[in-house]
Formats: structure tokens, sequence, C-alpha cells
């Protein structure tokens, strides 16, 4: 539930069962964790938080109308729920977040810049221009794997299934294999994330093994059991009728809104906000979404692009794992990233930094 009470502060007691989101001022929000207030994300400039969500004001009636805050903040707990996006990401710990024991919410960011850094990985037009390209890469930051967006920087369902294995064993988890299906939404969709390397699809890729669980989770995993809950919960104006916003997709998409934007940006029209079951039940969408998401909160960031891991982290779900007290989590998706980026992108030396560090 969404509480309208203004006056709480972080650290005040919350009910997890009965609140998930309210506004600690006209600027911050707060996230019920372990039924305590906490700390969850700032709005945008321009906007001002009502009703736990952060909204431009009317100029002429005072009122408020829906915006998207200035972070998403999104993870996931590897042995209960998934991660929901608020607009547009996922879960942590608790019922705000996905932990052990409750689903996450998490705020998507306006959509960011798409004035992405230019891709440096261009396919040597000989062996020694790669390897002198290889050198300034390590040294600048910049992508040297090999392979080039045509042909998804050679990553083939091979690698995909080897880099979630090893991802699965570096946190000592049970993920298991991936499907056919989901390796090819995968490969078809990377350009609807504007993915530009082979170590931006590992960044991806680990982000998103921890927010669905090993791609387990393409619903939000209390509301299966608590539909009735969950609709109530996510309840908003700009809802179909009949229709429920829950957590879907790989990164856990929540929030009419967010279904609407979504659609607009991948297929120009509502489609996922008519039928958002579809985020859930059709593998291209599941993947199609988290690009999406990808593109426009996390893609043009200039940490991600100089292969800092931990910006992407920050860009997802800073507020908890690289500022509040999930830092552990943010930890794992590295651990997971150390796995990954082998795999994709052979010889490329993995940058923990942008997060706690």
């Amino acid at each position: 539930m969404v509480s309208t009470t203004a006056q709480v502060k972080a650290g005040d007691k919350c009910d997890i069962n009965k609140d998930r989101i309210t506004c600690a001022s006209e600027k911050a929000m707060l996230f019920c964790n372990q039924n305590e207030w906490v700390a969850f994300s700032d709005c945008e400039p321009g906007t001002v938080c009502r009703d736990g969500r952060c909204q431009v004001p009317d100029q002429d009636s005072g009122s408020a109308s829906n915006a998207l805050p200035s972070q998403a903040n999104d993870s996931s707990d590897l042995s209960s729920v998934a991660a929901v996006s608020d607009p547009a990401a996922a879960a942590s710990d608790t019922a705000a977040i996905a932990s052990d024991t409750a689903a996450a919410v998490s705020d998507t960011a306006a959509a960011a810049s798409d004035t992405a850094a230019e891709a440096s990985d261009t396919a040597a037009a000989s062996d020694t221009e790669a390897a002198s390209s290889a050198d300034e890469s390590s040294q600048s930051g910049n992508d040297s794997s090999s392979g080039s967006s045509g042909d998804n920087f050679g990553i083939t369902c091979d690698k995909f299934n080897d880099a979630v294995s090893k991802a699965s064993k570096a946190i000592s988890a049970n993920y298991p294999a991936p499907s056919s299906a989901q390796c090819n939404s995968f490969l078809k969709g990377m350009s609807k994330g504007d993915i530009s390397s082979a170590r931006e699809a590992a960044m991806f890729l680990s982000n998103i093994l921890w927010e669905s669980d090993g791609l387990r989770a393409k619903e939000e995993y209390d509301c299966k059991d608590l539909p009735d809950w969950c609709a109530q919960n996510y309840k908003s104006t700009d809802d179909k009728s009949g229709q429920t916003y829950w957590g879907r997709g790989y990164i856990q998409l929540t929030w009419s809104y967010n279904y609407k934007a979504a659609s607009e940006g991948l297929y120009g029209d509502d489609r996922l906000l008519d039928k958002p079951d579809q985020v859930a039940t059709d593998e291209d969408t599941a993947w199609a979404v988290s690009f999406w998401f990808w593109k426009a909160n996390v893609h043009s960031d200039p940490g991600v692009q100089q292969g800092n891991f931990g910006s992407s982290i920050n860009k997802i779900n800073g507020a908890l794992e690289c500022k509040g007290a999930a830092q552990d989590k943010a930890k794992k998706r590295y651990e997971m990233y150390k796995a990954v980026l082998p795999v994709f992108a052979p010889g490329e030396q993995p940058k923990e930094s942008g997060c706690y560090n």
C-alpha cells in the first residue's frame, strides 16, 4: 500500500503487511523494510512527492500529475521473491524490495539521455591495430571485446548458457539451465537496450540474473499467491479496467504508467497497458521491457560506458545497494559479473567501482 503520511522519517516503524512507499518530504520517498521506514529515492527537479509518488505539480490547481522518480531502485533476494520495479524495476529486502519475506518495489528514473558513449569495440582492420586498440581501451575504460552489434558481439547460446551457469556458481545459487527460448529472446532483444559491447551485455545479464532469481521469475512471486492484495497494492488512477500492474518481466516492471511508458517506447502504442499479462507470459516481451529499462535508465551513464559495473548497480538500485544497508546484495551482483564477463568478453578486466566504492 502507498502511504500518504508526510510526517514519517527514516527509522520510524511501519507494517510490511500494509505499508510499502510513503513521502518523507516533497522531495524524498521512503519504503517499508523489515517494519521500518528507510530511504528509497529522491524526486526529479520540478516534481514533488504526493501519495508515495513523484509527480509534476499542476500550477493552476496545486495538484500533481504522475512523473518518474530520479532513480530506479530494484534488487532481488535469490531465495524468495522477484524484484519489482516502480517504475520499472524490482525487488530487494522485504515487502518493498525483494527479500526473504516479500516482493519489491522500485522507482524507474525518467528516460535517460540517449547520448551514450560510442562503443569502442570496432572490429580492427588488422591484427596490429586490434592489439593497439586493446591497449588503449585498457587505459581509457573502453571495451576491447571482439565482435560487432550485428553478430551480438560474438555472443551465442552456448556462451549465454555458460555465463548463467558460472554466475550461479559464483554466488552458490542453484539457477536452472536457461531454455533455448530464453537465449534466443535475449539475443534478439539486445538491440532494444542499445547494448554497445560484449562488456555491456555482461553487465546487463548479470543484473537481470539477480533481479529475476536466475531467470526463474517473470512475475512477482507474492502476486501469484496473493493477486487481490497485489492488485490493490499497485492500484492507480491510470489503470485499465480489469487489469493489474504488479511486477512482471525479468526486470519486474510495475505500475500502470510504467507499462504505458515501456509500451510506447517499444511499440508506439498501449498494448502492454491494455494487456499487461503478456509481459510475464511472452518470452520476447519479458526481455524487451528489461532491455527498454536498461536503455532508458542505465545504458548512457558515463560510468557504465567506461566499464564500471558498480555504476550499473547505482542506476538500478543505488539508494539501497550503494548508499544503503544492502551493499551485500551489490557485492553478489559483482561476483556474478566477474563470472559472466570472461565468457562474453575474454581478456576484459572487471571494474567494481561506481557503487559502494
